[in-house]
């Protein structure tokens, strides 16, 4: 392995060669990258990381968030393409007919506010941002903007989009054109496996919210009760992971018992309704698995099978558990190359599953 270093020109600094690394991808929050190699230039004004393999092929790319010298080695720290989503835009939707409620015209609203600027030093390393087509209507779940105005940090409100349709922002970087290239993923792959397989201890979070309410915020200056008649939305998770919108009853197959219950308002309804799904969105496939993908005799290389891959869990023959692969670890050094897969969400230390 190498790792090639290019500054913020992309113009070639710098290969460190011999190179070991440790990174972990993840769905929705920011991969991870460290990684160190032999090499005599100055990197100091390195700004991107490419790690390919000794044969010249592409492997990932990062920023680089620092370089430190080591004796003849040198350090490199990486920080994630995403991070570029990670900053305040001014969500205007005020003029007439401005807000497209469609899923894609969403995503591209969000891009454009981003990417498409006059700022020179945004312009610096050009970004292309592929969003399929996408005709899902959001309203009928998140609302409508139309007519609101405010200030939000780009990713997060992206977010409850992406956890809800089950979308990931995949990065990469093209070399040849000098681009970092997002691509907007929705994985519907679907991989079988027998928990009776594998020496493991799956937890859960059973507590995790499974109701929401959005609301109207009440202005109490005005005195008096709460109208009856303000408008509200009510969410529920169910037992399938899916996220319901209905009545205040919430009469629906698979509700989810103890009620574990949050309330959202808001001067816009829709506002009120984007934390409220979100919320649930955020508390779906909370529980973890750990697989170590080097075991010999494992028969399955989950290293082959992108993030969110759905991996349906039997025990005896019946359905136990879907979760999607939220992570992957990779180390790569001496000793050789190994894989972990996490499949869940749920976010405390993990328990290994070694292959029986």
């Amino acid at each position: 392995m190498y790792i090639s270093i290019y500054d913020e020109n992309q113009e070639h600094i710098a290969n460190l060669v011999d190179a070991s690394y440790d990174k972990t991808t993840r769905v929705y929050d920011n991969d991870t990258f460290s990684a160190e190699g032999v090499a005599s230039e100055d990197t100091k004004d390195g700004k991107i990381a490419v790690l390919n393999t000794d044969a010249g092929d592409y492997k990932y790319a990062c920023f680089v968030d620092g370089i430190t010298p080591t004796d003849a080695k040198q350090k490199v720290k990486g920080l994630d393409f995403k991070s570029l989503w990670n900053t305040e835009i001014l969500l205007d939707y005020t003029p007439a007919s401005s807000f497209d409620g469609r899923l894609s015209a969403i995503f591209t609203k969000i891009k454009s506010l981003l990417f498409d600027t006059t700022d020179a030093t945004v312009q610096k390393i050009r970004v292309v941002v592929n969003i399929p087509t996408d005709t899902t209507d959001t309203t009928a779940l998140f609302g409508s903007l139309q007519g609101t105005y405010k200030i939000v940090n780009a990713y997060t409100f992206l977010k409850a989009y992406l956890k809800y349709y089950e979308y990931n922002i995949e990065s990469r970087y093209d070399v040849v054109q000098k681009t970092i290239v997002f691509d907007f993923v929705k994985n519907s792959r679907v991989v079988q496996i027998g928990l009776s397989d594998f020496i493991y201890e799956l937890t859960t979070t059973s507590s995790a919210t499974n109701k929401t309410v959005a609301t109207i915020k009440f202005d109490t200056a005005s005195g008096g009760a709460r109208p009856s008649t303000i408008a509200t939305a009510y969410y529920y998770r169910t037992t399938d992971n899916s996220i319901v919108r209905s009545d205040a009853a919430g009469d629906i197959s698979g509700r989810v018992y103890p009620v574990v219950s949050k309330i959202y308002e808001s001067e816009y309804l829709a506002d009120a309704q984007h934390d409220a799904v979100y919320e649930l969105a955020n508390s779906r496939y909370v529980d973890n698995v750990v697989i170590d993908n080097n075991s010999t005799v494992d028969p399955i290389d989950f290293e082959e099978y992108p993030l969110y891959t759905k991996i349906e869990l039997y025990y005896g023959g019946r359905l136990y558990k879907t979760l999607p692969i939220s992570e992957k670890t990779t180390k790569c050094d001496g000793k050789g190359t190994n894989t972990k897969i996490k499949l869940g969400f749920k976010k405390v230390l993990l328990t290994e599953i070694i292959k029986a």
